[in-house]
């Protein structure tokens, strides 16, 4: 019985001393927190640990329970102590003493070549140093290594921490079409969204720079310009061209970005990503319309001239309707304008609405756009009339159709409410008719009863 109780009460102060001993290690572990980012203030995680990248600078934020005058943390790799030569590919240590002549200094031999001491502060508990890791691991992709973080005062570890140790990763990952298109008003002042946009991501783990020179581009305005990619990030860019009374005709404009990686990030200026801190991003070409609606747009090569015609359209037979087209651009015109006459008719021509008859010639300008209108009438159904413009300027001609297909009549007014009856109404109406006679009939001769 004594044995027994005994061996209860031995087992109980085990407990009791596993428990307590558990206890103190919870507290120790809450006597500080950590946490870690770069300069401003972008920070990462894998497997649910931070983040420490080499050859970057970071700021390690250490907040205690408690004011200290000296707080010293190390970084080492593995989960213990390296037990054989220390490096800076495996260990580094670093101390806050408030007293000492040097107050934030490298404490594991290092010099000042992976602390800034001018950016180190203290803030009642929290403890900020601005440290660097040598950028020291092998250039594969994806790259990392499991460290330890330890926060310790006078000796004894109040926060330990498992961290993700990576090397610099750079690359821009691009989304786009080929071009994005825009359709403005000729002669128009006006903001003309485009038909596209594109996206670029940081599929690195260093900020990110994009920058586009609104200077150089004073047309065009694209969104999300000028910031910073966090690793990770996509952003999708619209972009808006502002026109500015443009003549008709056909505008490109191929617009590179330039990325770039911030310079202060980066601890030794000769670290691998420091290879591609600016590269130029192209983007889509911008492709302007700058014509009417619903019209071809034709630049004839070698003569500065533009014409806009419509070509294909649907009309009705005996449908009379004016069709337009304009000519732009500097230099001497000649135009004959002829329809078929088979399926199609000209009943009338106007050039800048005054009425003439083909050939036309005139002079065209680069600040306003020359009328032609033509009045056709459709002939035939079920036919495909052509309305042909036969275009001169400076030896050069060209020939351009609109295609009209013509369809049935169109039925009329008088048709659709005042025409004869069909046999179908007669017949309804003779019924009806007869019903209502029948009904008074019989009216009258209950009453004589």
């Amino acid at each position: 019985m004594g044995q027994h109780y005994n061996k209860q009460c031995i087992v109980f102060l085990l407990l009791l001393l596993y428990f307590c001993t558990g206890l103190c290690v919870v507290t120790a572990a809450e006597d500080a927190t950590v946490s870690i980012h770069m300069l401003q203030g972008e920070q990462q995680t894998r497997f649910n640990s931070p983040i420490l990248i080499t050859g970057i600078w970071h700021y390690v934020n250490i907040t205690t329970d408690q004011n200290y005058d000296d707080l010293s943390f190390w970084l080492y790799k593995g989960i213990v102590l390296p037990s054989g030569v220390k490096n800076d590919t495996n260990y580094y240590e670093w101390s806050y003493k408030k007293n000492a002549a040097i107050v934030w200094s490298d404490t594991s031999g290092y010099e000042i070549k992976y602390i800034q001491p001018g950016l180190c502060q203290r803030t009642n508990t929290q403890y900020t140093f601005c440290i660097g890791l040598k950028d020291f691991m092998p250039n594969i992709v994806d790259y990392y290594e499991n460290w330890t973080m330890e926060v310790t005062h006078d000796g004894t570890t109040i926060h330990s921490e498992r961290l993700v140790v990576e090397k610099p990763k750079t690359g821009v990952s691009l989304s786009k079409p080929s071009s994005i298109i825009f359709h403005v008003d000729p002669f128009t002042i006006m903001d003309a969204p485009g038909d596209n946009f594109f996206k670029i991501g940081n599929i690195g783990n260093v900020p990110l720079y994009v920058d586009f020179d609104n200077g150089t581009y004073s047309d065009v305005e694209i969104t999300e310009m000028n910031k910073k990619f966090l690793p990770d990030e996509i952003i999708t860019h619209y972009v808006t061209v502002h026109s500015r009374s443009w003549p008709p005709g056909f505008k490109t404009i191929n617009i590179q970005l330039t990325g770039s990686y911030p310079q202060a990030y980066f601890v030794d200026t000769n670290a691998t990503v420091t290879l591609y801190t600016s590269f130029i991003i192209d983007v889509p070409s911008l492709v302007i319309y700058v014509g009417h609606s619903n019209y071809k747009i034709e630049e004839i090569q070698g003569t500065g001239i533009t014409f806009q015609y419509v070509e294909k359209l649907n009309m009705y037979e005996g449908e009379i309707r004016d069709i337009t087209a304009y000519v732009s651009g500097n230099g001497a015109v000649a135009a004959q304008i002829s329809a078929d006459e088979k399926n199609i008719s000209v009943l009338k021509l106007s050039d800048n609405s005054i009425e003439t008859s083909s050939p036309l010639s005139f002079t065209s300008t680069n600040t306003s756009e020359r009328i032609i209108k033509v009045t056709i009438k459709a002939l035939s159904e079920g036919t495909i009339g052509i309305l042909t413009y036969q275009i001169t300027s400076n030896g050069v001609t060209k020939t351009y159709m609109t295609r009209i297909t013509i369809g049935p009549p169109e039925s009329s007014d008088e048709e659709d409410s005042g025409g004869p009856l069909s046999i179908m109404q007669i017949i309804v109406v003779g019924i009806v008719l007869l019903v209502v006679i029948y009904m008074i009939v019989s009216y009258l001769r209950n009453r004589k009863r």
